[in-house]
């Protein structure tokens, strides 16, 4: 039985990050863009950095429910 409830927890945990990859993973793929091409028109490294780690944040935040 403990078993059966562990083997049943795993398969929820394990839906639940293939969940969270789809939502993530275009997003994180989109910042990576946004902070190439900042890059790309003269911006420094980790000031690209900074901005595109706020635009995964709001993008985070808007996609959960909470407002921008």
């Amino acid at each position: 039985m403990f078993e059966d409830a562990m083997a049943a927890m795993l398969q929820q945990v394990a839906a639940a990050c293939m969940q969270a990859k789809e939502l993530i993973g275009p997003i994180l793929e989109s910042a990576e863009g946004v902070k190439a091409d900042m890059v790309g028109r003269g911006w420094s490294e980790a000031n690209a950095e900074r901005v595109a780690t706020s635009y995964v944040q709001a993008m985070l935040k808007t996609a959960l429910g909470g407002s921008s």
